[in-house]
């Protein structure tokens, strides 16, 4: 599915009867790579059941890193160029050797239980993709807060209760590799834009296969803890969003009206997430609500401006 220059993978043969490959993208993160590692090697599941394809698009390749997982660990490491999180994505999928993919980004820590709740969930829900739940480490970190109240906030939106999910974040989902691979996996022409995950799911529902919660599969996500980079992360969403919903527009799948939605019915679905707060770090999650609503929106501008730039030049 993807062609590209890269390293060979250091490939530890998948043991007889496994079931789970674990694909894991790491950018230049060692401390957060090396802690879901750590969190991978001490599940439940027992380790002969599941391979760890670490996808390495470090500047540096982790090699140290996967060397000292490797004997605890059935641990496929891929260097190479940087695709993007699709094409990471990707890239993981081509490599594993299991019937079912587990996403996992870098910056999460897995529950013990995590990998065996996802896999029992995807065995009793044939041809669903499976979604896991969320935490957040950090409270008290107001920019870890904000960021754990607008994940929230999009799965309250897009998952009701009593009605069948429509989204789940790309950070924790199952999915068998049969289907993945049969809609084409994530579109790598996304590149390093975010909402890669958005497309995938819109094309997943439009092709008639289903979604099935399983909020017990737990990760703790480390949201970024600066204003710098969660400028950045949201900005950079807000961008991915305007292609995902060009290409929403070209299939016909759905408008882009219903999903702003969610912004204009923020205050609904963040209230009993914010409820439970500190009033100084409720005070402090507002504001940083109003700078997300920005930052998406510049990003969504931006990238509007910058492809209809690019189609014009191309015209030209």
């Amino acid at each position: 599915m993807c062609q590209s220059q890269e390293s060979p993978a250091t490939h530890v043969p998948i043991a007889k009867g496994a079931t789970v490959s674990v694909i894991v993208m790491t950018f230049n993160r060692p401390g957060p790579l090396r802690r879901c590692l750590e969190s991978l090697a001490a599940q439940t599941l027992p380790s002969e059941q599941f391979e760890v394809v670490l996808v390495d698009a470090s500047d540096v390749p982790v090699v140290d890193i996967a060397a000292e997982f490797s004997s605890r660990l059935r641990l496929v490491h891929l260097p190479g160029p940087n695709l993007g999180v699709a094409g990471n994505r990707n890239r993981g999928a081509d490599a594993a050797s299991a019937e079912l993919l587990a996403f996992l980004d870098d910056d999460c820590v897995a529950h013990a239980t995590w990998l065996e709740r996802l896999s029992r969930a995807c065995r009793e829900n044939s041809g669903a993709l499976i979604g896991g739940g969320v935490e957040n480490p950090h409270a008290e970190n107001a920019y870890a807060a904000a960021g754990q109240v607008i994940t929230a906030a999009v799965d309250s939106f897009f998952n009701p209760p009593g009605q069948e999910p429509r989204f789940f974040p790309g950070l924790n989902f199952a999915v068998e590799r049969a289907a993945y691979l049969a809609i084409g996996g994530c579109d790598a022409a996304f590149g390093r834009l975010a909402a890669e995950d958005r497309d995938f799911i819109d094309r997943w529902r439009t092709s008639g296969r289903r979604l099935t919660a399983c909020p017990e599969a737990i990760v703790r996500h480390e949201h970024r803890s600066s204003l710098r980079g969660f400028l950045k992360q949201y900005f950079n969403y807000g961008r991915g969003a305007w292609r995902y919903h060009r290409l929403r527009a070209r299939r016909g799948s759905g408008a882009m009206s219903e999903d702003t939605k969610l912004h204009l019915q923020l205050r609904q679905h963040v209230h009993a997430q914010l409820q439970p707060l500190p009033l100084w770090m409720r005070v402090k999650v507002i504001l940083l609500l109003c700078v997300w609503q920005v930052a998406n929106a510049a990003g969504f501008c931006w990238q509007a401006v910058a492809e209809a730039l690019s189609n014009h030049r191309s015209a030209a």
